[in-house]
């Protein structure tokens, strides 16, 4: 590729870069109030504005999310899946109609802090000794007939092998709702294909 032809790529990248980042801006803060007010006011549609949020960002990023195979639809459901990258966040997002279970940092970051809050996120310290106080919280969220989703490697990772689950976490899986086993649906997420 001759010199001037590479520049004007990266120029097109940064520029489709740029473009995206300022319709995601606008975007998210078009709904974040709306969100806010609709957990204020209790209103089911709490549930609903953090997928239309998803599936949207996902549009926004170029992200193509296919699917295989049927998703739970009993209330609550622990969805276990791996972990490969913050747009793990967007695509299951869009899918499931649940609260994320993420790390306590989460919750003090600029922008993404607010968002996970606004999703209702589990935040958890993975503190050895504050275990079970975390794996509590899940149960009661769960008891609760709220949907987690839980990343229980704890940790982003290349995709090609899992990593050990934080077990203490895991184990809320064995939670019993009222008189039946919790669902628990594994899910296994993969990245197929990078810019087309």
């Amino acid at each position: 590729m001759r010199r001037g032809t590479r520049r004007r790529v990266d120029l097109g990248a940064r520029l489709r870069g740029a473009r995206r980042l300022v319709v995601y801006l606008a975007f998210t803060m078009t709904l974040v109030g709306l969100q806010a007010m609709a957990l204020k006011l209790r209103l089911r549609a709490a549930e609903t504005i953090p997928m239309f949020y998803h599936r949207h960002v996902c549009r926004i990023m170029g992200v193509r999310v296919a699917t295989v195979g049927a998703l739970s639809t009993a209330r609550p459901t622990l969805w276990v899946s791996n972990h490969l990258s913050y747009l793990d966040i967007e695509v299951l997002g869009s899918l499931l109609r649940g609260s994320f279970v993420a790390k306590a940092e989460v919750a003090r970051w600029p922008l993404f802090g607010m968002l996970a809050r606004l999703q209702r996120t589990v935040f958890v310290d993975r503190k050895v000794g504050s275990t079970h106080v975390q794996r509590d919280s899940l149960k009661s969220r769960l008891e609760d007939g709220d949907s987690l989703i839980l990343f229980p490697e704890g940790t982003s990772s290349d995709g090609n092998r899992a990593l050990p689950f934080k077990s203490a976490l895991f184990a809320v899986g064995g939670v019993r709702v009222g008189d039946r086993p919790l669902t628990v649906q594994p899910v296994s997420l993969a990245c197929t294909g990078l810019d087309g």
